[in-house]
């Protein structure tokens, strides 16, 4: 039985000339946690 969760593979995000995220990828396996962290204003709920 696989235990992923969560897959995401080559996740890239623009806004206008500045690179957010280049080629992303990572997963998140049952029962593990995961968590996005950055400065207010800087879109992590986006």
């Amino acid at each position: 039985m696989d235990s992923k969760m969560i897959s995401v593979r080559g996740v890239s995000k623009r806004f206008y000339t500045q690179s957010i995220l280049n080629h992303v990828s990572f997963e998140v396996g049952r029962g593990e946690s995961f968590v996005i962290l950055g400065q207010s204003g800087v879109g992590k709920s986006v």
